[in-house]
C-alpha cells in the first residue's frame, strides 16, 4: 500500500493489524499445542506478512518499524510464557526468529546474490553497477566485484535499495558472496543471529552494517 510520500506507514499498520490478529491465536493456543507447533504458526501466518515486498519498505521510519517489531515481541513472549516485560532479544536469539530490522537485511542480501549471479528481474539489476565498469584502474573493490555506490546527500536516496544494497553486499568477504545460493543464506542468518548477541536494544539496519562485517572478519 503506496502513500503519497513513500512513508509507508499505511502498508505497515495494515499488516500490523493482520499480524495482530494471529498474535491473539497464538495467546488462546499456546496452553494446548507445543512451543514447535507455536513457531510453525508465526512462520507461517506472520512472517509472510513481514517479507512480502520487505526490501521496499524496510527502510521505513524506526516508529513504523516498531509497531511490527512490538507484535514480534510480544508473540515471542506468548510462545515462551514470558512476562511481558522480559527482554526478547535471547528468545530471538534460541527461537532463530529475526527482528524486523534483521530480516530487512536478509532480504537486500538474498536479493542482491541474485543480482550478482544474474538471476534478478532486469528492472532491478540495472539499478547495480560494479565498481570495475566505472573506471579502468584496478582497485581491491573494483577485482573483489562490489559495487559503485553513488553518493548523495539525501537520506530517501541513500535508504534506498539501490544505494543500501551495494552497501550490505560489499560488506561481505568474497568467500561468502561465492557460495552456493543455500550456503549463502544460512552464512547471513547465522552472522544476523550473531550480532543480536550481548546486544540490549535492537540494530537498525544501517548499523547492522559494520556488525555483519566484523562477524566476518
Amino acid at each position: 500500500m503506496i502513500d503519497n510520500h513513500l512513508s509507508w506507514k499505511y502498508h505497515i499498520d495494515y499488516i500490523a493489524v493482520k499480524i495482530s490478529k494471529i498474535v491473539g491465536v497464538i495467546s488462546r493456543l499456546r496452553h494446548f499445542v507445543p512451543f514447535c507447533t507455536l513457531r510453525c504458526i508465526y512462520q507461517s501466518l506472520i512472517l509472510p506478512y513481514l517479507t512480502y515486498g520487505l526490501t521496499a519498505w524496510g527502510q521505513a521510519a524506526k516508529a513504523h518499524l516498531n509497531k511490527l517489531l512490538l507484535l514480534q515481541k510480544r508473540a515471542l513472549r506468548l510462545m515462551y510464557f514470558l512476562n511481558p516485560r522480559t527482554h526478547a532479544i535471547p528468545f530471538f536469539i534460541s527461537s532463530k526468529i529475526l527482528p524486523i530490522h534483521q530480516l530487512y537485511f536478509e532480504a537486500v542480501l538474498h536479493s542482491m546474490y541474485d543480482v550478482s549471479n544474474n538471476s534478478a528481474p532486469k528492472d532491478i539489476s540495472e539499478k547495480f553497477v560494479k565498481t570495475s565498469l566505472i573506471h579502468s584502474y584496478n582497485t581491491r573493490a573494483a577485482s573483489s566485484g562490489k559495487y559503485h555506490i553513488q553518493f548523495s546527500r539525501l537520506n530517501q536516496q541513500q535508504n534506498s535499495f539501490s544505494c543500501f544494497g551495494a552497501k550490505a553486499w560489499n560488506c561481505l568477504p568474497s568467500q561468502v558472496c561465492n557460495q552456493p545460493k543455500m550456503a549463502f543464506k544460512k552464512s547471513i542468518r547465522k552472522a544476523l543471529l550473531a550480532a543480536l548477541e550481548g546486544e540490549e536494544d535492537y540494530i537498525e539496519a544501517p548499523n547492522l552494517l559494520s556488525k555483519i562485517n566484523l562477524y566476518f572478519t
